[in-house]
């Protein structure tokens, strides 16, 4: 079944109200390496950051600092670029552990809460991702529909 939207629906969903919402949950849960299954650290977002060319000034604490990164990053049009590095660098993390728990098997009781997390986590940025995609493509119907 196909869903219509009101025309303030879109207006609403254009305005990437939705997107900004899940950016705040994600950079919450970067913040929580129990929540990530490994430690994000500012610098790793600050590389990322000026990786793209997105303005970031690490100060307070980590979560208000990953969320700044996220909306700055939304409105320069570099969420994108930004979230599939961000999936590199979990992806690093989970390559690692999986290396290392083949190397020494009586590891992975130990570690394996961690790969389910990254995992998990992957999995959040990668929804996260699709719901920017879909606010891109609904401002620009948006936009061509004036």
């Amino acid at each position: 079944m196909d869903i219509r939207y009101t025309q303030g629906e879109i207006r609403l969903m254009s305005s990437g109200y939705g997107v900004l919402v899940a950016l705040r949950q994600l950079a919450r849960t970067m913040a929580t390496p129990a929540k990530v299954g490994f430690f994000i650290s500012v610098p790793q977002v600050l590389e990322i950051a000026e990786k793209l060319g997105v303005a970031a000034v690490p100060r307070n604490e980590r979560q208000w600092f990953f969320e700044e990164v996220l909306k700055t990053a939304f409105d320069g049009d570099k969420l994108e670029e930004f979230l599939k590095e961000l999936l590199a660098v979990v992806e690093r993390h989970v390559k690692e552990v999986e290396a290392l728990t083949s190397t020494y098997p009586g590891t992975y009781k130990m570690l394996s809460w961690s790969l389910e997390r990254a995992r998990d986590f992957r999995r959040r940025v990668e929804e996260v991702l699709a719901m920017y995609r879909k606010f891109q493509k609904l401002k620009e119907e948006y936009h061509k529909s004036r």
